[in-house]
């Protein structure tokens, strides 16, 4: 039996992302409500492929993955009825192989949340991603952005450069759970270490907080 199609929310609506002549969306991280829809607007001067990226486990925010848009049109999709995130980057569609234009950029569903995994050791830790994008979100519905930091083994301490850490409760380690960025937060980009810096591989995990 065919799957039932993923119809939006009676009181969905639609949320226009408009990629300009700097390949910049005006929306850069944004929180939507499950069966919202996302509409692609491409004013960037070239054809361009919206490419979504994997999110640990969780569902993606949209499946098929790769979404064409030609140069001054645009294209849409409704987001799942369930809780994701995920980042995208945006590749110049008119050349072979399609080259990154910019990104990483986020769509978070609900309460996402967007996943880094900690691998490898304690003297030489790596993260993927290595840089993630996380929206700021909005202390109304449908609510702020969320990190969950996982590790693949016995759990990171997690240290923030400047002990700047955007996050509430603060995240000080890979405890599987997921941390809301807190509203007053700079749309800035965050490192973190999971080791000792002067191991750090590469150089440590970027979080990128944006709207």
């Amino acid at each position: 039996m065919a799957a039932a199609p993923n119809l939006p929310l009676s009181d969905s609506i639609t949320w226009d992302i408009t990629i300009d002549d700097t390949y910049t969306p005006s929306r850069q991280g944004i929180v939507v409500s499950p069966g919202d829809q996302i509409n692609f607007e491409n004013q960037s001067g070239v054809d361009i492929i919206i490419e979504f990226q994997t999110n640990g486990t969780g569902q993606q925010v949209y499946p098929a993955m790769s979404l064409e848009v030609g140069n001054g049109g645009s294209s849409s999709f409704t987001v799942p009825n369930a809780d994701c995130a995920g980042n995208y980057y945006i590749y110049n569609d008119d050349v072979t192989p399609p080259a990154l234009l910019s990104g990483p950029f986020v769509i978070q569903v609900g309460a996402g949340p967007m996943f880094v995994t900690v691998a490898g050791t304690f003297n030489n830790p790596t993260y993927n991603p290595s840089t993630v994008a996380v929206p700021l979100g909005t202390s109304l519905p449908p609510g702020a952005g969320n990190l969950q930091m996982n590790a693949t083994s016995a759990t990171f301490g997690i240290t923030w450069q400047n002990n700047n850490d955007p996050f509430t409760p603060a995240i000080n380690s890979t405890d599987g759970t997921p941390h809301a960025v807190a509203s007053l937060s700079a749309l800035a980009t965050y490192t973190y270490y999971g080791g000792p810096l002067a191991n750090d591989n590469p150089a440590g995990g970027k979080i990128i907080i944006q709207n």
